[in-house]
């Protein structure tokens, strides 16, 4: 063989070896040739900084037609590893991915990279490092695909030199500006992630003017958990900022960390990638099955038979509630009654009570669904957070009083109107019997009422149908049984005079209601709205009065206008509400978020409890339990710190509270344990014993 074919053949050899082994050259540390790929590690720099960061990147470029893989690989594939033996003295830091791309494959997305991508990883050295040169090993492993996906391996040694006077390689600096470039930026706004069964919610809190001209929005979430990766995210704009609706899969309880990228498309704008860290309130939860025990966050939502069950008891247990009395006293009315009606007048009436309440329900929850889904933070009981609502209210609890006292009657061919309709019998009464009790009842949570609530509006339409519908057939049960009961009937007294002096008796409860309702509006709107809606409450009761008294056209015309004019004097002086009231008790610190990081940090012991002026239960619960000496006296001894979340106006913070466990109203009860122990989450129905024990 003569020298040049020796030589030609060693250069094929060399060649061939360089193919399949590492080889460094100018500006690089390593490039390696696998089966479908090409990787490459540089140094930023021509040597390790001690006392500084240096960044190193790994480059991966697939076959033509390939991908790799982000760090959450979406349905399938997997993130590349990097595993690094460092000499003591270096330390190696969380690798930076770019902004992923979505992959479709079938009926799958994944999460990845078309073409090369890198990622950069910062290295430390110590300002004390001994040595000229650092000896590292790295294994590596990474994915790439087509039509099929091959695993990439690599195992390398590594000598870099360490020098306090290393300065930039311009060779590389070129590679390392594009891979910054194709990082997410950090998001200029602040973001929240609330997680249910079913969905991801993310509120990403940005002005309206910041999102003009957007087309599409898109989260890819760095986390597993978070979403269904293949179904359409929905988006929306509210005055909160912009929504996004993820569905969740299934099998995704184990969602930890919200972090993501947020991908933002404009019609006239360039994409923006934004890296959010959204604050995660967690899955929701429930309360525990039996609705006595503590049950801390991120745990499995309750099943559907559970809510439904917990629905239609606690609409059952609503009835003992104080909030119902006043209406429950005007159904006892009926009922007295009942012993000279037929049996299918008594039952089409319990018919018509049922279906007041249940049609109230749904309106109700019509609104409420619909509000949440715009983004607004409200939950159970959202109504009396409106100063207007519990105004007009007021006042027709005011109306059905002087109805029932006898102060007039309105006649109008049709058994009445209005309030009137609630005080009569028949079918209309019975209807709006209904109505009252649905409204009356709403500040009230029953036992077993909370988690039946929380996990229906994290839910499809249909099951927030169902389990409201359990939680008003619950509500209307009693009655709907006594009135298919002939031997109840005929138990009852027979009529006389007497029933008119019970019927002008029942205003009184009537007007009790009233009251609460004027004190809960003082705290809303202030003392100036309350002369206001007082004076609105007279002009009215005159107003329904000289409609009863008049039989001509101009007088009834009159009376309409006052009663027009009443209605519109209490929406005025609704319209700007001021803020609820102070915390009774100096020691007990208003609820902030910070204010709680604040004193877990310290290590104080901290029980927060969350309620609102129109709550009844939160009421009775602060009454029987929280104020009492002997709660009073637990928490002195141990040196907990007690806060309250006044939820009597719309209040967001508290709103996302709430929602974190599994409640959609008050009363919410939490126990902070000293040194960052895991919160404890009380009953909504309190007694002494039940927090000293937990305590």
């Amino acid at each position: 063989m003569t020298f040049s074919v020796r030589v030609i053949c060693l250069a094929i050899v060399f060649s061939l070896l360089a193919l399949i082994s590492p080889r460094a050259e100018a500006g690089s540390l390593l490039e390696h040739t696998a089966s479908h790929s090409e990787i490459e590690l540089l140094l930023e720099n021509t040597a390790l900084k001690p006392g500084e960061i240096n960044w190193l990147a790994v480059s991966i470029s697939p076959r033509d037609g390939w991908h790799s893989y982000w760090q959450n690989a979406g349905d399938s594939g997997a993130a590349p590893v990097f595993n690094w033996t460092l000499p003591q003295g270096i330390t190696a830091g969380v690798a930076l991915f770019g902004a992923p791309t979505r992959i479709p494959y079938a009926h799958l997305m994944n999460y990845g990279f078309n073409g090369s991508s890198a990622l950069l990883i910062p290295f430390t050295v110590d300002t004390d490092f001994q040595g000229d040169a650092a000896e590292i090993t790295v294994n590596g492993e990474w994915l790439v695909c087509e039509e099929i996906c091959v695993p990439q391996v690599g195992d390398w040694q590594l000598t870099i030199p360490v020098n306090s006077q290393a300065g930039s390689d311009l060779v590389v600096s070129g590679l390392f500006g594009a891979a910054r470039a194709d990082l997410p930026s950090l998001a200029y706004w602040d973001a929240a992630m609330s997680v249910s069964k079913a969905t991801s919610v993310l509120t990403v809190f940005a002005d309206a003017s910041e999102l003009e001209g957007l087309v599409e929005a898109y989260f890819y979430p760095a986390h597993e958990g978070f979403a269904d990766y293949a179904a359409k995210q929905a988006w929306r704009e509210t005055e909160h900022g912009l929504v996004l609706e993820i569905p969740r899969s299934t099998y995704g309880e184990e969602a930890q960390n919200a972090a993501g990228v947020l991908e933002l498309k404009f019609a006239a704008s360039p994409t923006l990638r934004l890296a959010l860290e959204p604050e995660f309130a967690g899955v929701v939860v429930a309360e525990a099955p039996d609705g006595s025990t503590a049950s801390t966050t991120n745990v499995a939502l309750i099943p559907l038979w559970q809510a439904a069950l917990f629905a239609f008891l606690g609409g059952i247990i609503l009835n003992l509630m104080p909030c119902v009395f006043p209406i429950l006293s005007l159904k006892a009315f009926a009922f007295v009654k009942a012993n000279y009606k037929t049996a299918k007048n008594r039952r089409m009436e319990g018919w018509a009570y049922t279906f007041g309440i249940w049609i109230s329900f749904m309106a109700i929850v019509a609104v409420l669904v619909a509000l949440r889904s715009g983004g607004a933070a409200i939950g159970w009981g959202f109504q009396m957070q409106d100063p207007i609502f519990v105004g007009l209210l007021a006042l027709l609890m005011v109306l059905v009083s002087l109805s029932l006292a006898g102060v007039f009657t309105i006649q109008l061919g049709i058994e009445g109107s209005g309030q009137e309709l609630a005080s009569r019998e028949g079918l209309q009464g019975s209807f709006f019997k209904g109505v009252l009790a649905t409204l009356v009842a709403t500040p009230c949570t029953a036992p077993l009422m909370a988690p039946a609530i929380g996990f229906a509006l994290t839910q499809p339409i249909h099951i927030v149908i169902l389990v409201f519908s359990l939680l008003a057939l619950g509500l209307a049960l009693p009655f709907l049984l006594l009135s298919y009961s002939a031997r109840l009937a005929s138990l009852m007294p027979k009529p006389g005079l007497w029933m008119e002096k019970v019927k002008q008796g029942l205003a009184f409860p009537m007007l009790a209601t009233a009251a609460w309702l004027v004190y809960v509006f003082v705290l809303q709107a202030g003392a100036a709205a309350m002369l206001g809606l007082l004076l609105s409450a007279i002009l009215i009761g005159f107003g329904v009065w000289l409609w009863g008294q008049s039989s001509s056209a101009v007088g009834r015309s009159i009376a309409a206008l006052i009663v027009a004019v009443s209605i519109t004097g209490t929406v005025y002086v609704s319209v700007d509400p001021t803020p609820p009231g102070q915390v009774e008790d100096s020691s007990i610190l208003p609820y902030t978020a910070s204010g709680l990081e604040t004193l877990r940090a310290g290590g104080t012991p901290v029980f927060v409890y969350f309620t609102a002026e129109w709550c009844i239960t939160c009421k009775v619960n602060e009454q029987v339990a929280l104020y009492r000496d002997e709660t009073q006296a637990a928490f002195k001894s141990k040196g907990i710190q007690v806060m309250k979340g006044d939820w009597t106006n719309r209040n967001d913070e508290i709103a996302r509270v709430l929602v974190q466990h599994g409640r959609a109203g008050v009363p919410l009860y939490l126990y902070f344990p000293k040194d960052g122990g895991k919160v404890i989450v009380l009953p909504a129905v309190l007694t002494v014993s039940t927090i000293v024990d937990i305590l």
